[in-house]
């Protein structure tokens, strides 16, 4: 009697063996290249992230933006106190803005000797007249050296918080414009302040009336001392603008 044999387990074919491993490891080498990509790509998105994270608030630019911020950023075309509730002010309308100057050329004498000590290299400036036309003022922005001689000069007597702090930057007269008469014997306000917690910066002013025939605070007998507060007014002008002026640029350097 014939018998069947036994039916003998498979044996693995060599080259189907390494075919198959073959394929599997193409599949993984396949997997880990199309990945690598992706995570690549997602970390150059981190990386152009964190960088847009750093220049928005580097302190480098801080220094450098008296010279990166435009013009019209630092003296924008209105300045005025911001709003507290209620009826805001009309604000101040600028005239015109003055090329980069020497220190000693921008600014009045006694403020010029100090700023010049403390590592001041330029000054720009502006003029800005009141809704009416009837005062002007010439702002300043001093670039000093540090902000800590930024701040000790807004703590001396030249502070705006001073009782009389008059005339501190040379005004600039601005031809066709309601501040064509604009000179420094009409400056009867002043002060400065610093405009930004870091930056080497010193804000100044000088604010008078518009009108250069008009006489201010020198009235003759009984008005004597009305002539006083009329002179006194242009001080109180100086201190609101010079705020403005000191939140707009604080405002333009951290918006950048």
């Amino acid at each position: 009697m014939q018998t069947t044999p036994a039916p003998q387990p498979a044996t693995p074919n060599a080259e189907g063996g390494r075919s198959g491993r073959k394929r599997r490891i193409l599949g993984t080498l396949a997997m880990v290249f199309g990945v690598l990509p992706l995570l690549a790509a997602g970390g150059l998105v981190f990386a152009a992230v964190k960088n847009h994270r750093i220049q928005t608030g580097n302190d480098a630019f801080i220094p450098a933006a008296w010279h990166n911020l435009r013009t019209d950023e630092i003296f924008p075309d209105l300045l005025r106190e911001p709003s507290t509730g209620g009826q805001q002010a009309p604000g101040w309308v600028r005239q015109g803005i003055a090329k980069d100057s020497d220190c000693k050329k921008a600014l009045m004498p006694r403020l010029a000797s100090v700023a010049v000590e403390n590592g001041c290299t330029t000054v720009l400036r502006a003029t800005y007249v009141d809704a009416g036309g009837e005062a002007a003022a010439t702002v300043a922005l001093c670039v000093l050296g540090s902000n800590d001689q930024a701040l000790a000069i807004e703590r001396s007597g030249l502070a705006v918080v001073a009782d009389h702090p008059g005339p501190m930057v040379v005004p600039v007269a601005v031809p066709k414009t309601a501040a064509a008469g604009w000179r420094t014997s009409l400056g009867y306000g002043g002060g400065t302040m610093s405009p930004t917690l870091f930056g080497p910066y010193l804000a100044a002013i000088t604010v008078g009336p518009t009108d250069p025939d008009r006489r201010y605070g020198n009235l003759p007998g009984e008005w004597k001392s009305t002539g006083q507060l009329e002179s006194r007014v242009y001080q109180s002008l100086s201190t609101d603008l010079l705020f403005a002026f000191s939140h707009s640029f604080d405002k333009a350097v951290d918006g950048r």
